[in-house]
């Protein structure tokens, strides 16, 4: 219980410090301070964490005996929340980045379309994983 709910609160801050962090970025057009969007994702993954985990108390528990079951639902729908995740960020990605680019430059943006497709979803996938597999062990 404690490992999951660990990597729930990790994965849900990581995913807001890199959205905070491209967000930062594009609307200031040069890199901020790292304390600038790690700080807010952190405290808004803390805060939306201990208030799932104290007005939802069993949020991320299972029944003795039902570990293995709720582990090997979490892989099957990490992984399935990588896949959708990737797909639907190299979408908006490409949209974003390839779509507005210049023609000199477009090479480069579907290189870093394809880049973040593959790894943005790397760090929301895991939440998602332990959300949906908690809730298909709990029914």
């Amino acid at each position: 219980m404690v490992i999951a709910r660990a990597m729930f609160c990790f994965s849900l801050a990581a995913t807001l410090f890199w959205a905070l962090g491209f967000a930062a970025e594009r609307a200031i057009g040069t890199e901020p301070p790292l304390w600038s969007y790690a700080a807010p994702a952190v405290l808004v993954a803390g805060m939306l964490a201990a208030a799932a985990f104290r007005f939802w108390p069993r949020f991320l528990t299972w029944e003795a005996g039902k570990a293995f079951a709720f582990w090997r639902a979490t892989v099957v729908w990490t992984v399935l929340a990588y896949i959708a995740g990737a797909v639907l960020v190299g979408i908006l990605a490409y949209a974003l980045l390839v779509v507005n680019a210049s023609e000199q430059l477009r090479n480069e943006a579907s290189l870093a379309a394809y880049i973040l497709a593959l790894w943005f979803p790397l760090w929301f996938a895991p939440a998602v994983g332990l959300v949906l597999g908690w809730l298909r062990q709990a029914r």
